[in-house]
């Protein structure tokens, strides 16, 4: 009988000491807030784990060990430290994630008495419907009120986004920037913000981006011409999955079905353009403005959230629009004034893109609080800042890398961009949602990109400015001049140091 290696039996001693800490913890500890968040570690972490290693290739799981296990970590990590930071206060926590938690529990009280629940959720009715609080009642009615358990889940949901993105990058561009890719989503904080308490955006971050590998893997089935049985039933379970994906997803965000759709539809569309023919650009365009024309009389007519558009939205209070509740009043309006709407959408695309504004730290501004839980956004932000450049020139790469196998992708983060910046800007929440995509390219552009002085000239100078300016200080120019003194030596150094090992080398 062979003997296992040393590598399982470790794995296996590891997995017996979890077992068995797992089990005293379940014992011993109060089950609402240690026993459960115990057992969704264990459960929903381990089966994370073992489907993500599944789904890689030998020679990645070791790196898919690490990623997975050091973005769990460090989101839970994160978790309990600012939980611990407030104390129970439940006023740091966003509205919608206590009336989610007040839904569900509502829900699965009244599932186990058999009664209608809108009586007792009163004025948060609206939400009764909405998947999100269904899903977290599912979970309360067999574990009970178990908030820390519904974040644990965000977490383990959180890092396997985080391998989700690593392994869609694997399939667009290569190695390197694929393990960029997964460290870069590990460590932004924004996303670690979402999952610290009960919300819906890393469920919906999850779908949004198992449907894109999904989308990837029934692609590249379809055009391989040799048809076997099994490659057949994974395209079938592939276009389940997808199916799946796209009713769950447009129940938590209403204005993603047809982005999703235009994603789709721009896989075909890249192949079929691909051989480079003109008069195919010509059939494409055509097509494209037939079908416009016969949708148009359906999209005018669709309404549009008075939030976002009526006397309380951002964009009346920029430019007064008039109360214009379908999409076709509204593009009449833009035909009717386009250099106001230029102005404003060049503002809110800036300040979309930079929110929360990091800079604002406690101290900086008298009216700025000491502490605020956008706060914790605000290291992933100082990333963004940095990659900003990089995320740009990772664009041209991106797609020539990938002779526009990108493009679903970038097509995904450029809808959802330009949508929340015109009506709901500076809503990082759902601006996040396209994060993934835009660490994905700067990887790409970190890696493949070396143009630092241009970085400088197009983003790090002119927002050092605009910085300085807000806060009317010159202090965040001296630092920005330092950081580049420092890069610019650091450089210099490394550089004559490879000199001088060429030199021995020669010698």
């Amino acid at each position: 009988m062979k003997k296992p290696s040393l590598q399982r039996q470790v794995l296996f001693g590891l997995s017996a000491l979890l077992a068995a800490a797992g089990a005293l913890g379940l014992a011993f500890l109060p089950w609402e807030t240690a026993g459960a968040p115990v057992l969704m570690i264990l459960l929903a972490g381990g089966l994370a784990l073992g489907l993500a290693l599944l789904d890689s290739p030998a020679e990645e799981r070791r790196f898919v060990i690490r990623l997975f296990l050091v973005a769990l970590v460090v989101r839970l990590a994160a978790t309990a430290l600012f939980h611990w930071a407030i104390g129970g206060n439940d006023n740091y926590l966003y509205d919608d994630s206590k009336t989610y938690d007040r839904v569900a529990w509502t829900l699965a009280r009244d599932w186990h008495a058999s009664e209608p629940a809108a009586a007792a959720v009163g004025p948060a009715d609206f939400v009764l419907d909405d998947l999100y609080p269904r899903l977290l009642a599912g979970l309360y009615f067999w574990i009970g009120h178990a908030t820390a358990a519904a974040i644990v889940i965000n977490s383990v949901l959180g890092a396997s986004s985080v391998y989700l993105a690593y392994r869609i990058s694997t399939m667009l561009f290569a190695p390197v920037t694929a393990r960029w890719a997964g460290w870069l989503t590990a460590f932004y904080t924004g996303f670690w913000l979402w999952e610290m308490m009960p919300l819906k955006d890393a469920l919906f971050l999850f779908l949004i981006l198992l449907f894109f590998l999904g989308l990837y893997r029934l692609w590249n089935i379809l055009v391989l011409p040799d048809k076997t049985p099994a490659r057949i039933l994974h395209a079938a379970g592939w276009t389940a999955v997808m199916i799946a994906v796209f009713l769950l997803a447009g129940q938590l965000r209403n204005y993603i079905p047809v982005i999703l759709l235009g994603a789709v539809g721009l896989v075909p569309l890249v192949e079929f353009l691909k051989a480079g023919r003109p008069w195919r650009w010509i059939l494409v365009i055509g097509s494209a403005a037939i079908l416009l024309m016969v949708l148009w009389p359906a999209i005018s007519m669709r309404a549009l959230n008075p939030v976002a558009i009526g006397p309380d939205s951002a964009l009346f209070g920029v430019i007064e629009i008039p109360d214009t509740r379908t999409v076709g009043s509204f593009m009449e309006w833009i035909r009717a004034h386009p250099a106001g709407f230029a102005r404003y959408l060049g503002l809110t695309m800036f300040s979309t893109a930079l929110a929360p504004y990091a800079w604002l730290l406690p101290g900086s501004l008298p009216e700025v609080p000491r502490f605020e839980t956008y706060m914790i956004a605000f290291p992933g932000m100082w990333l963004w800042y940095f990659l900003l450049p990089f995320s740009i020139f990772g664009i041209r790469e991106a797609v020539r890398r990938s002779r526009g196998g990108v493009g679903p992708v970038l097509f995904y983060a450029a809808a959802v961009f330009l949508v929340v910046s015109i009506f709901i800007p500076r809503e990082y929440r759902h601006r996040d949602m396209i994060m993934p995509v835009a660490l994905m390219l700067a990887a790409e552009g970190l890696v493949f990109s070396r143009r630092w002085w241009v970085a400088g000239l197009l983003v790090w100078i002119p927002l050092t400015g605009f910085i300085a300016w807000k806060l009317n200080s010159i202090v965040p120019i001296l630092l920005a001049l330092g950081a580049a003194a420092a890069a610019v030596i650091a450089w210099h150094i490394r550089l004559r140091r490879r000199r001088e090992d060429q030199m021995v080398r020669l010698g």
